[in-house]
């Protein structure tokens, strides 16, 4: 658990000005960003230009065994940063050059790869492009959403699937463990980008996850069956969640689609793309007005996709890690 911080030479008259400059830069870039407030952390760092706030970063820091649920997600040790900023290029690159030197003793002299940095930053907010690759840090996973109803008919999506040879069962929990296998498939395809880890336990710590969400969200998870009622892959949606409905701006539902994953054989016929269409409608029919989802920035597949569905990125997210 991260607490309260308090962030050296910055009053609280002064901070809560930054933060609405700071605010107002964001809906200034993309009306969809969120008004984000400090939250608690284990540091801050803080860069001004001409007495001035313009780079802000609350300091998160995790530490994860192998076997942890959450070291599916990432390396074992991370750094993370929340940046808030006025677009001031220098003053980041100097409050990245602080962390940077921050934190490099945590790293493992004996699997450095296990060691990341990340920081998420809106995908429009092109000023920090430069700051963040000129210090060794890449892109490797995008938030995307999707606005607004467009006519999207489940139906007719479920009918296209049907004629081509398959359907969408429903799940229930007698399938976390199958849900479980499947998602351990999309796990180890991600892992490949470097946006994920894939370890040893990972289809049960997943099947445990997705039996989770069943019981949250139960009408919301489909398999994918060929003939025969072979599992082919699956789709799973998450409604209203707070750590989605923190992504966006204020006001309206969030769904957002935790997985839609088809085994190879299947990619590249239209089925991805009907599938979704049955997502959408039904979401639509749902009075859900924004979907969320996230992608791996490396996969060739992944972000064309998403954007023929309709989905623009919102947030985009950096990593560094030591090289291997």
């Amino acid at each position: 658990m991260h607490g309260q911080i308090e962030i050296l030479g910055l009053g609280t008259e002064e901070q809560d000005c930054a933060l609405v400059r700071f605010a107002a830069r964001d809906r200034s870039i993309d009306a969809q960003l969120p008004c984000r407030g400090l939250s608690g952390g284990d540091a801050a760092l803080l860069e001004r230009v001409d007495g001035e706030p313009s780079a802000l970063g609350i300091l998160r820091s995790s530490s994860h065994a192998e076997t942890d649920p959450g070291a599916l997600w990432g390396a074992l040790q991370r750094d993370e940063l929340e940046l808030f900023w006025d677009g001031n290029r220098a003053a980041l690159g100097e409050l990245l050059d602080r962390w940077i030197a921050r934190v490099s003793g945590d790293l493992a002299p004996d699997n450095e790869w296990e060691t990341s940095m990340s920081v998420s930053v809106p995908s429009r907010d092109s000023d920090a492009a430069i700051p963040l690759l000129s210090r060794g840090f890449a892109l490797i996973g995008v938030s995307g959403i999707r606005i607004g109803a467009r006519g999207a008919d489940a139906d007719a999506a479920e009918q296209r699937l049907a004629s081509a040879g398959y359907r969408l069962r429903q799940a229930d929990e007698s399938d976390a463990v199958l849900l479980g296998r499947l998602d351990a498939e999309l796990l180890a395809h991600d892992a490949a980008h470097g946006h994920v880890s894939s370890r040893p336990n990972a289809g049960e710590t997943l099947a445990a996850e997705i039996l989770e969400r069943l019981r949250v969200d139960p009408e919301w998870t489909w398999i994918i069956e060929g003939g025969g009622g072979a599992p082919l892959g699956y789709l799973s949606i998450e409604i209203d969640r707070p750590r989605h409905l923190a992504e966006c701006a204020a006001g309206g539902s969030v769904a957002h689609i935790q997985a839609m994953y088809l085994r190879p054989g299947l990619r590249g016929a239209g089925i991805g793309e009907a599938v979704v269409d049955f997502a959408h409608g039904r979401l639509e029919g749902a009075g859900h007005d924004r979907i969320t989802l996230g992608y791996a920035a490396l996969n060739p597949r992944s972000g064309p996709f998403w954007c023929r569905q309709g989905y623009r990125p919102l947030w985009n997210h950096w990593q560094r890690r030591p090289a291997r």
